[in-house]
């Protein structure tokens, strides 16, 4: 989420998320950048959540969502051993370099160097850290830009629906969270704002239709900015997550042109089930309503809590079960084609 002054990738394509110190405070001469004109965010809202995790160097700090009591949800990059510096995005998702290893993501952090705070404000105790960390397994941050974390423990907090049977569309509205920081020294915020459109869409597969927008993401116009790396982006009609924030295209966050690159959920819809899977969870799907589905018992044939070692203690049985009843479900729900 925050880093000295924002590094930009050639041609204008920042990485939105970054590095420092303390997680409560900046570092000298650092320039912060929230969601673009948007406005605080309270605590009705906390199923978004700030990320910070400790590679080699200084902690990256991110933005993540909470899709389940110990599951959350955010950009690989966010979570993984990354080189910063200048590079671009191609349409098909490949990374274009004049020094090789900028933009590239290396393995994940161990789990338990991510830390997970809730609340509308950044507090000084973490509320959970990570049991275990599952990834697209992306070597570089232009394409599949997702992961997910597993807790250490149950959080008290909102959980946020999600959209599995299909993407976004030209002209859709979402609504887009993240923490940032107005000026120096100020604490550290989650704002959000409502209304961004979304501008382009990149086709669900490689070999689909080449377009402007790489395979597998989304992107909107100005809303999202440095600092904002894993942030939601929500459907404005059903609330339904449909994706996280990766890049921003452009020196600027604010004006004219801006685009930001998010990755879509939908497409990644096997590794999501797999993710509630290690999680011991059911996954709240768009068009379940309010009911939260909480993680099952541990029991013979089924999974107990997730280890500090990162591991779970399931049988095969139970985690088949898990996985078949999420499909089910998910099928029951497919959303009519968008066209």
């Amino acid at each position: 989420m925050r880093q000295s002054l924002p590094f930009l990738v050639s041609p204008m394509l920042a990485l939105a998320c970054g590095q420092a110190g303390p997680a409560h405070e900046l570092p000298f001469g650092s320039l912060e950048q929230p969601i673009i004109d948007g406005n605080p965010s309270d605590a009705s809202e906390d199923r978004a959540v700030y990320i910070e995790a400790r590679g080699a160097g200084s902690p990256t700090s991110c933005t993540g969502t909470l899709i389940a009591p110990n599951l959350v949800v955010t950009a690989l990059h966010c979570v993984t051993f990354y080189r910063e510096g200048f590079f671009s995005c191609n349409s098909d998702g490949s990374i274009t370099s004049s020094n090789p290893g900028d933009g590239m993501i290396g393995q994940t952090v161990p789990p338990a160097n991510v830390a997970v705070h809730v609340g509308p404000a950044l507090t000084d105790e973490p509320a959970a850290f990570g049991a275990r960390v599952l990834g697209t397994g992306s070597n570089q941050i232009c394409r599949n830009d997702l992961a997910f974390v597993v807790l250490d423990r149950s959080l008290e907090a909102p959980l946020a629906s999600l959209r599995l049977s299909a993407g976004v569309e030209w002209g859709d509205l979402v609504r887009v969270l993240g923490y940032g920081q107005r000026e120096i020294s100020a604490p550290v915020e989650r704002y959000a704002r409502a209304g961004v459109r979304v501008v382009d869409v990149g086709p669900l597969t490689d070999g689909g239709e080449v377009r402007t927008a790489a395979p597998r993401t989304f992107v909107l116009g100005e809303g999202p900015c440095h600092g904002d790396s894993g942030g939601p982006a929500f459907d404005e009609t059903t609330g339904a997550l449909v994706g996280v924030y990766s890049v921003t295209a452009g020196s600027s966050c604010s004006g004219v042109g801006i685009r930001n690159v998010y990755t879509s959920l939908a497409p990644f819809s096997e590794l999501v089930l797999d993710a509630f899977v290690e999680a011991g969870a059911e996954p709240l799907l768009e068009d379940d309503g309010d009911e939260v589905v909480p993680p099952p018992k541990s029991e013979s044939g089924g999974c107990s809590l997730i280890l500090p070692s990162g591991g779970a203690q399931c049988s095969s049985a139970g985690l088949w079960a898990l996985w078949m009843a999420a499909i089910v479900r998910l099928a029951y729900r497919r959303r009519p084609s968008r066209g």
